[in-house]
């Protein structure tokens, strides 16, 4: 398990203070995988250098299964370093080595005896799809093998927790996609995994549980299917947002529409239309299965003639969320 507790992390820079993290408090359980997404300059670098003692925070703390890493010594920060497997944008292999090599490494580092360590670099390769690949060099691989490479190596010491910081932006869809399954492959009751990314795509395929990071600060967060149920929420909008369509203002009232579960098989907009004696428009909307749910997010134009307040009325009495499109974020779009 990931605990973080009122993080901080200041820093100086051309004279003037900056906070690259205020007050950031998370709980990653063993068994999931928590997605932290943000734009660049967010404060997810310096979440993982955080997490990871690499930057020590200015204050906070850190505690990975019990063990308080901010407080650890020396010697007992380099112990629960090895519980953590960390895996960046780019593999970051050593072109000099082997495959095999490279994944054994962190072996070398604790002394394990040779045949502990070709046993161990056998099976992990065999896990990431690249038992044939033990004696290839980086050079000789694809990115997504890179990135596999890296994955076997985080995972060479059995570690408690994974952090992936970017593990998929450099690569290509199909690639990334091969990749986000692997991630979800190596999920167990013992493993807690964080990704910090920036790609929504990510988020969608594999996290139970997500937070947005903006200005240091985490602005929501919570578990996937809980987040995307809030229609004004800004996890929701990106997450569920409308495509662009035609400007009608004017044509029309909008009012935004979220379905979850049964409800998004049933004929709801047909139904209001029967209800208040006129046809109602769907213009937009986007349909998506996380994290075992179907969510529907539909725009719907309402006639000029049509309160909308009744509209909206009716679609809560069904079950599902409704709101005046203007009163989400002012434009309607994904903040």
């Amino acid at each position: 398990m990931i605990t973080v507790t009122d993080l901080t992390k200041v820093y100086s820079q051309g004279g003037r203070t900056v906070h690259a993290l205020d007050g950031v408090s998370l709980t990653v359980p063993s068994g999931s995988i928590h997605g932290i997404i943000g734009h660049s300059g967010a404060g997810k670098s310096t979440l993982v250098r955080c997490l990871t003692m690499l930057d020590k925070p200015t204050s906070g703390t850190v505690t990975i299964n019990g063990v308080d890493l901010t407080a650890a010594r020396a010697d007992a920060l380099r112990s629960a370093r090895r519980r953590i497997g960390l895996v960046f944008q780019q593999a970051n292999l050593f072109d000099s080595r082997t495959i095999a090599q490279n994944v054994g490494y962190p072996l070398e580092i604790v002394k394990a005896d040779a045949a502990r360590r070709k046993a161990k670099v056998d099976e992990l390769l065999g896990r990431v799809g690249l038992a044939d690949a033990s004696n290839a060099y980086p050079a000789q691989l694809s990115g997504g093998m890179r990135q596999r490479v890296g994955i076997a190596r985080a995972l060479a010491t059995d570690p408690d927790v994974l952090l992936f910081d970017e593990p998929t932006s450099a690569l290509d869809p199909r690639t990334t996609d091969e990749v986000l399954d692997l991630i979800v492959s190596l999920r167990t009751p013992e493993l807690a995994v964080l990704v910090i990314t920036h790609e929504m795509h990510v988020v969608k395929r594999i996290c139970d549980s997500v937070s947005l990071l903006e200005g240091g600060r985490i602005i929501e967060s919570g578990p996937l299917t809980e987040v995307v149920s809030r229609l004004d929420g800004r996890l929701s909008q990106a997450l569920l947002g409308i495509p662009p369509h035609a400007d009608l203002r004017g044509a029309g009232t909008l009012v935004d529409v979220l379905s979850s579960g049964p409800e998004t098989l049933q004929p709801i907009v047909a139904h209001v239309s029967q209800v208040v004696g006129a046809e109602i428009a769907i213009v937009a909307g986007s349909v998506e299965h996380l994290a075992g749910t179907t969510f529907s997010h539909l725009r719907l134009l309402i006639p000029e003639s049509v309160e909308a307040g009744r509209v909206i009325d009716e679609l809560r009495r069904l079950g599902a969320d409704a709101a005046l499109t203007d009163s989400l974020n002012g434009t309607g779009e994904a903040a």
